[in-house]
């Protein structure tokens, strides 16, 4: 017997598995405790160990305990395979989580200088920041931020206050009817291009973009005081300039 064996409730606390499920395991064959005392107790070693590892990583990766015990009854099988499948499989996890990291970094700048912001303003930022990606490439928002980044905290702020202020007066006109060509409303659309030239740098592309985002998503940007409608009635105001 080797120097060190383990009883199966000693095996179960140091893996987190249960008791029943090493029993299981036992019972399908897939791992056979070594040893057994004169009273028929199960007794691991240091090898069975080293197989319910693998039968654990293989698990991780979604086999069934059927495809594991093919596994090891194959004469090919190699577990050197299985841990560099297990290391490309946290590798793209931790890809998943540096993206969540970025995703929630956006969102916190999105509501830095507000002050208890609403669950309705939360879940439509979320998904704000979701569809963004799909119609702006990397370089374009890595863009807009850097134009962002020019501003002091002061001067963020006084400039987040005023636009949202401007969406605010120019929902308003819409909602009341106002003609797209009445000089106040052509007024505000200018103040609003202005705003839109400062974060893309003037950049047509982004600003194509842009369109091509409220176009399809005429309900999703509630978040941000912008809604396709309301894009509209700027853009058809915007028509009207001399």
């Amino acid at each position: 017997m080797q120097d060190r064996t383990w009883k199966v409730g000693d095996l179960a606390k140091l893996t987190g598995l249960t008791i029943r499920t090493l029993h299981h395991y036992d019972e399908i064959g897939l791992l056979h405790p070594m040893f057994r005392t004169d009273a028929g107790h199960r007794l691991y070693s240091e090898e069975d160990i080293v197989k319910l590892q693998q039968i654990m990583s293989l698990k991780e990766l979604d086999f069934s305990l059927d495809e594991i015990k093919e596994f090891f009854e194959n004469p090919k099988y190699d577990p050197k395979e299985i841990l560099d499948m297990q290391i490309e499989r946290l590798n793209q996890e931790i890809k998943m989580k540096e993206e969540l990291k970025q995703q929630l970094q956006e969102l916190w700048e999105v509501f830095h200088s507000l002050k208890k912001p609403s669950l309705d303003q939360f879940v439509n930022s979320i998904e704000l920041i979701k569809n963004q990606k799909e119609y702006f490439t990397k370089e374009q928002i890595s863009g807009m931020k850097k134009q962002y980044d020019k501003l002091n905290n002061t001067e963020a702020e006084k400039f987040a206050n005023s636009w949202n202020q401007l969406n605010s007066l120019l929902q308003a006109e819409m909602e009341k009817g106002t003609s797209v060509d009445n000089p106040r409303v052509i007024e505000l659309a200018i103040r609003w291009k202005e705003g839109m030239d400062f974060f893309t740098g003037g950049d047509a592309e982004i600003i194509n973009s842009a369109e091509r985002y409220y176009a399809d998503n005429p309900h999703a940007a509630k978040g941000s005081g912008m809604s396709g409608e309301l894009y509209k009635y700027i853009k058809d105001a915007l028509e009207n300039i001399k």
